[in-house]
């Protein structure tokens, strides 16, 4: 009788993973509880919001392949570094081609903003402002809640 109710437990336990099918599919859950907080944050329409998925699309589209790049360069730099005897000249040519793409994801990425940039109204661009700014003072907070300076929630 034990065995068999160890059986049934390990069969329980077992069969929940045998019946995944793989990955869910769309993005991760913490994925779209970050958009969701934008949206309502910004106080997004729907219009906004469909627009600001497909620039969000064409701007992930754009950065894929150079961010590929990057990782092939960068990994061909390191392995020449790591053999020891690099050529100066190999060495100078793979950093001014990452910088290249550092770049030109810059630019994509800049892109990217002044596009959601325009699907704002005045108050929605400066909420986004806001979150900006925060973003930058981030890191000094903590200063200020040691000398209790800000109120602690």
């Amino acid at each position: 009788m034990k065995k068999v109710l160890i059986v049934l437990f390990a069969l329980a336990v077992v069969s929940p993973v045998f019946a995944q099918e793989g990955p869910p599919e769309g993005p991760p859950p913490i994925a779209v509880a970050a958009h969701h907080q934008v949206v309502e944050f910004l106080n997004l329409d729907e219009n906004q919001v469909a627009a600001w998925d497909e620039i969000y699309l064409i701007h992930r589209d754009a950065e894929q392949p150079v961010k590929e790049e990057m990782r092939i360069l960068e990994a061909e730099l390191r392995e020449m570094i790591d053999a020891g005897n690099a050529d100066p000249a190999t060495v100078g040519d793979l950093v001014l081609q990452i910088a290249d793409l550092r770049a030109e994801l810059g630019e994509i990425h800049m892109t990217y903003h002044e596009d959601f940039m325009t699907l704002l109204d005045e108050d929605q661009g400066r909420r986004l402002g806001f979150i900006a700014r925060a973003d930058r003072v981030q890191p000094i907070i903590p200063a200020f809640k040691l000398f209790e300076l800000i109120h602690r929630r």
